[in-house]
């Protein structure tokens, strides 16, 4: 593959994009044309009221670099400069300038049509047609089309024009319907070139700085002579596309008669191309054999390159079917579920048919529709129960809502039942998080590994931010974060930003006096000459951390003794914690009885005699999702944008995107 001899695999793919982010904002204040870029980007994000802190946020956006489907699309940028990216950001607010002009130009002569002819508005059903013109002239970037505005449909079903008025004055009115409608269809052409302007003005600095920390991130592997696992799929696509199957068993040394690939609804498109050619090879010859295994509709790993509707389509039967091979395929359907009690498949039997119903995409309803129905095996019994909750006013009551459930419903199991037959499954380490806590505080033995990060506990974060403070008492956002949780912790009755107001001009000392009111006593001296681990236990005790039993506090003290970094500095431990406090959590309890808390992904492929699923599911929320123009410019081939609602007013081509998305989203 073109690799020299030496080169390093790195496994760990989040640590190089850390260093990346940091060689960049270490170049502010350097590079001229990049600072500019970073404040820039640091603006934009205030004003849509997010931090301008944009370190954290850099390593959150710069994950998209891992990913397969977006490798291909960065590599067409690789070429383009801070200065490109800025040229198309003048070139599209100029356009941009120019639509809005267009537009409103189109407003102004149809009320000018109108007017001319003295008609009124009322004469239009609803005066909807002229208030769009109206629209157009007064808040031309607020103009509503297509499904957002009722007029569309009132155009399509010919119904424009009032029906109470006058023969005459409707006459007229439908004279000069023709013109208004050219002008109206116009705007709306006008509208679409908007929303791509709109949509890729948004995303060109993100892009841009995407770009560049992309760059930043191959300079670090190519001086380092490091490859990432996670860039492997690509780098052997790179190098068989274009040669015969032979060469490539010849560079392996080894040639494979039979291949068996499980889960393949998970199996990236990249995976099963780079595989295509070398099982094709092995197919035209006897005695060989694929044997490819899934199910569609367990596919859960669609974030990571996985495309059931690959495997979808390899499983059809018809005539015309994919198939990449020339030896004929062989369908077969697992009947009977083996793994489940008769009440759980005569459930799934059930709910399957039911929401098959409610899929946009063909495909994927007629998989529940035709290809879920399981028979029975011989293990009978078992019990589903669905119980739907009220939305709460208050924020932490609504979120709480779920972990009261479960504990009622752990309560509410017979006697007999040993606790560690129960997992009790979360979509998000969130919700895991306050499940897990409160189960805790009623005294509940609990195994989870990602849940229990110790990141996510809020006493945790205290301590954190609270050293944080001691070590730089100048530090006002430390001391926000100290405030804000002892405003909620300590139940003050004083308003939060009045609370606020009166300690965040003071100095150290004095703050930490003032908190004495609060029943916070706190030794300055004493903590400084103390030890870390007794510093921390200070804080414990002067907050009143401990109250209540928390396991997280508990496991963050054991994790000092662990360590054996009792005898550290602050900063010791904080540079420390910076670089563990993604994978530090509460070590997995040894109790057979001991309930057990995962997320969906964790727990694919296991099975547990009692499952308890709370979900508060918007099923069309998604973090942030990316998605990419095509054949955008000849300068610039892609851009990525945005994918939200807007984007289905582009064209044909963004309606099809749109549709799909939401589509992926109901089958996930």
């Amino acid at each position: 593959m073109g690799l020299s001899q030496n080169f390093e695999v790195e496994m760990n793919a989040q640590e190089l994009l850390d260093k990346a982010v940091e060689v960049l904002i270490s170049k502010v204040g350097v590079t001229n044309e990049l600072t500019k870029l970073l404040v820039e980007y640091s603006i934009d994000k205030s004003d849509d009221d997010k931090s301008w802190d944009i370190s954290l946020d850099l390593l959150e956006f710069s994950k998209i670099l891992l990913k397969e489907e977006d490798v291909f699309h960065f590599r067409k940028l690789s070429d383009k400069t801070l200065h490109d990216f800025k040229s198309l950001q003048i070139k599209l607010a100029k356009h941009r300038k120019d639509l809005l002009a267009r537009m409103k130009s189109i407003g102004e002569q149809a009320l000018q049509i109108i007017s001319n002819e003295h008609l009124e508005f009322t004469v239009f059903n609803r005066s909807m047609l002229p208030n769009h013109f109206l629209s157009l002239v007064n808040k031309t970037d607020r103009t509503k089309f297509f499904d957002q505005s009722v007029l569309k449909k009132r155009i399509d079903e010919n119904e424009l024009l009032s029906k109470t008025k006058p023969k005459n004055t409707l006459l007229t009115a439908e004279k000069i319907l023709p013109a208004l409608l050219k002008l109206y269809s116009d705007s709306e052409l006008l509208y679409q070139k908007l929303i791509q302007t709109k949509l890729i003005l948004q995303s060109i600095i993100p892009l841009a700085v995407l770009n560049h920390i992309n760059k930043e991130l191959n300079t670090i592997k190519e001086d380092n002579n490091i490859r990432l696992n996670a860039e492997f799929n690509q780098i052997i696509s790179d190098h068989i596309q274009d040669q015969p199957a032979p060469f490539i068993y010849e560079r392996i040394g080894q040639k494979f008669m039979h291949f068996f690939i499980d889960e393949m609804q998970d199996t990236s498109v990249l995976q099963w191309e780079n595989l295509i050619p070398l099982i094709g090879n092995s197919l035209a010859q006897e005695n060989t054999s694929l044997l490819l295994v899934g199910d569609a509709k367990q596919a859960i790993y669609r974030w990571r390159g996985g495309k059931a509707s690959q495997f979808i389509e390899l499983g059809l039967a018809h005539k015309g079917a994919k198939n990449p091979f020339l030896t004929e395929k062989k369908i077969k359907e697992l009947l009977i579920n083996y793994r489940s009690f008769s009440e759980i498949i005569k459930f799934n039997n059930s709910f399957f048919k039911h929401v098959s119903k409610f899929l946009q995409n063909t495909s994927y309803s007629n998989l529940f529709l035709k290809n879920s129905h399981q028979k029975e095996n011989e293990l009978k019994g078992g019990s589903v129960s669905i119980s739907f909750l009220e939305k709460l006013e208050h924020k932490e009551d609504n979120e709480l809502k779920y972990a009261k459930r479960v504990h009622r419903t752990i309560q509410q199991l017979p006697p007999e039942t040993s606790l560690g037959s129960v997992c009790v499954l979360v979509r998000k380490r969130k919700e895991g998080v306050i499940i897990a806590n409160y189960l805790s505080e009623n005294d509940l033995e609990i195994v989870s590994s990602e849940t229990l990060l110790l990141s996510n506990s809020k006493k945790v974060n205290f301590i954190i931010n609270f050293l944080k403070y001691t070590l730089q008492p100048n530090d006002k956002e430390s001391l926000l974060e100290v405030l804000y949780f002892l405003h909620g912790h300590l139940k003050i009755s004083i308003e939060k930003h009045l609370f606020f107001t009166y300690f965040i001009h003071l100095e150290y000392r004095n703050a930490l006096e003032l908190l004495k009111k609060y029943n916070c006593d706190f030794d300055i001296i004493s903590f400084h000459h103390s030890p870390l681990y007794e510093k921390i236990e200070q804080i414990i005790r002067s907050f009143h951390l401990q109250n209540t039993t928390d396991a997280y506090v508990q496991f963050f003290l054991d994790e000092i003794l662990a360590k054996q970094i009792k005898e550290a500095s602050i900063q010791d431990f904080l540079d420390f914690w910076e670089q563990k406090k993604e994978s530090l959590s509460i070590v997995t309890s040894e109790n057979p009885n001991a309930i057990k808390i995962m997320t969906i992904h964790k727990s694919k492929g296991l099975e547990f005699p009692i499952v308890i699923f709370p979900c508060d599911l918007n099923i069309y929320k998604d973090m942030n999702p990316k998605v990419w123009l095509e054949n955008y410019s000849d300068n610039f081939p892609n851009m990525m944008v945005s994918l939200n609602k807007e984007i289905q007013y582009i064209n044909d081509s963004g309606k099809e995107i749109y549709d799909q998305w939401r589509a992926e989203l109901e089958l996930d």
